[in-house]
């Protein structure tokens, strides 16, 4: 599968299983296979897509 975990650039998970992510001016919006949605402001720090894993930045 494709899906990723959001993580914040302290470790924590904001959201795992994202499947979609919208960039909307500096609010991040993660999707998941369910369609839940979760929006941010935030900032990409990594993105490492053959690892599964999206470090993010709140602002």
């Amino acid at each position: 599968m494709c899906e990723s975990t959001v993580y914040l650039d302290d470790g924590t998970v904001l959201m795992a299983d994202v499947m979609k992510i919208v960039v909307n001016g500096d609010n991040l919006e993660f999707y998941d296979i369910l369609n839940n949605k979760k929006e941010i402001k935030a900032k990409f720090n990594v993105l490492d897509l053959e690892g599964h894993k999206i470090i993010v930045t709140e602002l």
